[in-house]
């Protein structure tokens, strides 16, 4: 069973980057309210701010909740451990993977790739552009049922030929 863990930098980065982001936005915030007491239009400036931060800690969350900083994988299955905030460790059969979904496979490669296994109802998430994530992805793809196998290929294809 190989390991695979994000760098340093990344782990901070994916964890904790929202924090000095939605500081620097919330002093925008309070400027947009004081500068409300002059002029009206500011209203805009605390709307577009106000929905910048609602957006960027919406996906925080969600990277907190679907993102193992540890994932262990073989030809049979994927042990996430080292979720934020919890001790859960979710192991995915991989005859189980229904679904991948993100990244490659929308035609973005920076995009995050979305795991999910029907049988437990879950969804995983990992960033494949980062580290040595894509040879997991590729152990991934090699296990997976042959039928999922296709219409991947077939996607990948189709977006490929759509650029």
């Amino acid at each position: 069973m190989k390991t695979y863990k994000y760098s340093i930098f990344w782990k901070v980065l994916y964890r904790y980057g929202n924090i000095p982001l939605t500081f620097f936005l919330l002093i925008y915030l309070i400027t947009s309210v004081i500068g409300l007491l002059s002029h009206w239009y500011f209203i805009f400036f605390l709307f577009i701010n106000l929905l910048i931060i609602i957006w960027l800690n919406k996906y925080y969350i969600k990277t907190y909740r679907l993102f193992p900083f540890e994932i262990s994988a073989d030809n049979e299955k994927i042990i996430c451990k080292n979720f934020l905030l919890s001790k859960k460790e979710v192991e995915v059969r991989m005859e189980d993977i229904d679904r991948l979904t993100g990244g490659i496979f929308s035609g973005y490669q920076t995009r995050p790739v979305y795991i999910h296994d029907s049988k437990q109802n879950i969804t995983i998430g990992l960033y494949a552009s980062a580290g040595k994530f894509p040879e997991l992805l590729k152990i991934i793809l090699q296990n997976i049922r042959e039928d999922l196998y296709k219409d991947l290929v077939g996607r990948v294809t189709e977006l490929r030929d759509k650029k």
